[in-house]
């Protein structure tokens, strides 16, 4: 939950006492007054100001929005944040556009070609009966293929997330890859049949991944180093959804070891490229790090002086040690919901200016992505660090997931494949979540049911978005530090069956 203060403005009104027609109220005419010179030039000195702070408040709205000087208290925790705000906005108004930019476009092939050796799909269009690039119109019948969870996992383990090139992946890959100026239709056909699929090259996703992908910076300068976002940590990088309802827990129930805390968008950053930079053996990358770090702390000490009550201001923040925050893993999130949106300046209005496809009044762009805009339910992003694991599970309704940075593996199960998931049934707190650890072969043998379930899996990039339909099974791994954003919008039935027969409610 973000915190905020909110300014609360004063106004008051000028009464009018003259009549309109220059007369006093008695009927009299009144005596015109002899301008004097030193009349004149306060008229002109007034007039001169007025015209400059008019032509201040043209200027300030065209950089930062034209609600901009109304509403940019709506998200700032301190008074030092209303100027941080305002020079952020003026960065991002700045930043070149990629289209217009040849580095930025040189830097973002370079990432497609690393991206397209570290990944390859291991089966070729006579192994699978279709080409995943250039799939028919029309989805196959046994289409998407699928493998057990054994042949998968055993190939590329979750916990090992790192590949350097020359050394590559070989992906247990079955969806088909469409492309968005291309391949509309065909994607559309995919879609409307409730199957999963990747859709990339959409021009408008494309130029919220570069923004957000090519420097670091600029969702840093938007989201700054102070305002708070409810942020999962643990001491593991394996987390497991739970919620903890009355006394009634499962005999034997040991809690995950993940929880919820306050953090600012710019430490997790901080924390995130740390990862990368240990896994890398990245000197420049740790010596970012260490900046990052010295600026945050010099934050602490100056924001202490300030006001001396931040000092006891500890209620869901990060108590760690510097030296267990190093071992910790955390989870980002900025969750927006349509009803925030309208709040400038604001995390939430930041997100749905960024993200217009996924914007739900915007059908234009969104249409393809929010399939039913009456359930739909705001943006949920996830920033992930390199080796976070998300447990795998089912969700009630569709779900448009993008990256916009970074990579992520995703490991997918029809729903067909219920019963053989190992799940966490109805009444407990992880319900709908497999219990088997997927990194630990011998925890598979102990749920053989678990070893027979069909599963593929693809590699997202920046730019990609993956359509996942109801009730469909994913195991996520994060493969660097990355942003995902997904939207969900309604639920189907289709497979509702499957989801009963292994003990769940679906409407």
């Amino acid at each position: 939950m973000l915190q905020r203060r909110t300014a609360v403005s004063k106004s008051s009104s000028l009464k009018q006492t003259a009549s309109s027609n220059g007369k006093q109220p008695n009927g009299n005419s009144r005596r015109r007054k002899k301008q004097r010179p030193n009349s004149i030039a306060l008229r002109a000195a007034i007039f001169v100001v007025s015209f400059i702070l008019a032509t201040l408040i043209i200027v300030a709205n065209h950089l930062f929005g034209t609600n901009a000087i109304n509403g940019a208290s709506a998200n700032i925790n301190k008074k030092s944040d209303l100027l941080k705000f305002y020079l952020r906005k003026k960065v991002n108004a700045n930043v070149p556009d990629d289209a217009t930019d040849p580095a930025a476009e040189e830097r973002a092939k370079q990432r497609e070609a690393r991206y397209h050796s570290l990944y390859r799909p291991k089966f070729d269009q006579n192994q699978l009966g279709y080409d995943i690039f250039n799939c028919p119109s029309t989805p196959p019948d046994h289409y998407p293929m699928a493998w057990t969870t054994v042949e998968v996992l055993s190939n590329w383990m979750p916990h090992d997330v790192t590949t350097i090139a020359p050394a590559y992946r070989e992906i247990y890959q079955g969806l088909c890859v469409f492309d968005y100026t291309t391949q509309y239709d065909a994607a559309l056909n995919y879609r409307k049949a409730e199957l999963p699929f990747i859709i990339r090259n959409d021009p408008n996703v494309i130029s919220t991944a570069r923004r957000w992908e090519d420097d670091t910076e600029y969702l840093h300068d938007a989201l700054g180093d102070e305002t708070l976002f409810r942020t999962e940590r643990s001491p593991i990088n394996e987390f497991m959804w739970y919620r903890l309802r009355g006394k009634g827990m499962p005999r034997g129930y040991v809690k995950p070891p993940n929880d919820e805390i306050n953090m600012s968008y710019g430490e997790w950053l901080e924390r995130a490229l740390a990862k990368d930079a240990m896994a890398l053996q990245d000197e420049d990358l740790s010596a970012k790090v260490s900046a990052m770090k010295k600026r945050r702390m010099q934050l602490v000490t100056d924001n202490k002086k300030q006001d001396d009550s931040l000092e006891n201001d500890d209620h869901d923040r990060d108590n760690s040690t510097e030296e267990e925050k190093l071992k910790n893993w955390y989870y980002f999130r900025l969750t927006t919901s349509l009803r925030h949106a309208t709040k400038d300046p604001s995390p939430e209005k930041f997100a749905y200016d960024e993200l217009p496809f996924l914007d739900p009044r915007k059908r234009s762009e969104s249409q393809f992505y929010i399939v039913d805009p009456s359930e739909e339910r705001g943006i949920n992003c996830r920033f992930g660090m390199r080796g976070v694991i998300s447990a795998n599970h089912f969700d009630m309704s569709r779900n448009f997931i993008m990256i916009f940075g970074g990579e992520r593996r995703y490991i997918l199960g029809h729903p067909n494949q219920c019963k053989n998931m190992a799940l966490h049934p109805i009444g407990h707190p992880s319900l709908r979540h497999s219990k088997v650890d997927w990194n630990n072969p011998l925890e598979w043998d102990e749920n053989p049911e678990f070893k027979q379930a069909l599963v593929n899996e693809v590699v997202l990039h920046a730019g990609d978005a993956l359509y996942l339909p109801t009730a469909y099974f994913h195991y996520i791994v994060n493969l660097s530090l990355n942003y995902q954003c997904n939207a969900r919008s309604g639920t189907t039935h289709e497979n509702a069956k499957h989801i009963r027969e292994c003990g769940f409610n679906m409407g």
